[in-house]
């Protein structure tokens, strides 16, 4: 309610800003399976994002990038700096703008689609398919 002070439920622009994030976040692991596989693991190392399984779909990210050739990875690594930053922001966002469940439900479903997209990329070839 206005002027009350008391935050609400995450609403259907928030939900759609979510997915449209989530749906770039996946594009990129797409584009992991291009190129020859070869090279020397990326050496990239990322801050915690806040969400573990935020953290395991980026460190997926990173593993599967280290077996792309050397000349694609470095492009790889910094688009996953890119989404390290934007989940990070997401689930901070989420943090401020909302209390309680509706916070929780938020940071479940953040965590939900990074377990999606770490499965997505388990099944790309390099990574593992």
């Amino acid at each position: 309610a206005a002027g009350t002070g008391r935050r609400q439920r995450p609403g259907r622009a928030t939900m759609t800003m979510t997915r449209a994030l989530l749906g770039l976040l996946l594009c990129g692991t797409s584009v992991l399976g291009c190129g020859k596989a070869g090279g020397e693991p990326g050496r990239a190392e990322l801050e915690s994002t806040g969400v573990d399984a935020c953290d395991g779909y980026l460190a997926a990210m990173l593993a599967c990038a280290g077996k792309l050739p050397a000349e694609t990875r470095k492009g790889h690594e910094a688009a996953i700096r890119i989404a390290r930053d934007a989940l990070e922001a997401k689930a901070e966002a989420d943090d401020d703008a909302l209390e309680g469940d509706a916070r929780d439900e938020a940071r479940s479903a953040l965590a939900a689609a990074c377990q999606q997209m770490s499965e997505v990329v388990a099944e790309r070839a390099p990574c593992g398919g």
